[in-house]
């Protein structure tokens, strides 16, 4: 074993610089975007789709996804309050080709069609609440 007469000194350019340490960049913050399960339940629970109304799935009421546009031009999930119910097939083909391909094939207006079953989503919860209360 090599014994050591003097403790090890350690140089580094930290010390031996005047300069200030540079920070690192802070992290650009996440957008925060509105979360609404009661919404997303009731889209679920009408079980209409917004192209084909009366669609049914297996069970005799239809099976609606709710399907959420695109935040602010990205492609990540848009607000809950954005969303509109559409039928798996539906929902699939929107996933495939886009909401812009969409909308034009379907003559469908998504932010006309959200802004329409938020208000009634709105007017349910507040009917909903005076019987319960």
């Amino acid at each position: 074993m090599i014994r050591r007469r003097a403790p090890l000194k350690r140089s580094s350019a930290l010390k031996r610089s005047t300069k200030p340490i540079p920070r690192k960049r802070a992290k650009p913050r996440r957008v925060s975007v509105n979360r609404d399960p009661g919404y997303l339940a009731f889209l679920r629970e009408e079980g209409v789709c917004g192209i084909a109304l009366g669609f049914t799935g297996r069970s005799g009421k239809g099976h609606c996804d709710p399907a959420h546009g695109p935040l602010n031009g990205r492609a990540s999930k848009g607000p809950d309050n954005g969303a509109v119910p559409l039928c798996r097939a539906h929902h699939d083909e929107q996933t495939r080709i886009g909401w812009p391909a969409f909308e034009q094939k379907y003559g469908f207006n998504r932010e006309r069609e959200a802004a329409a079953w938020y208000a009634a989503y709105l007017i349910w919860e507040e009917h909903t609440a005076c019987q319960s209360g």
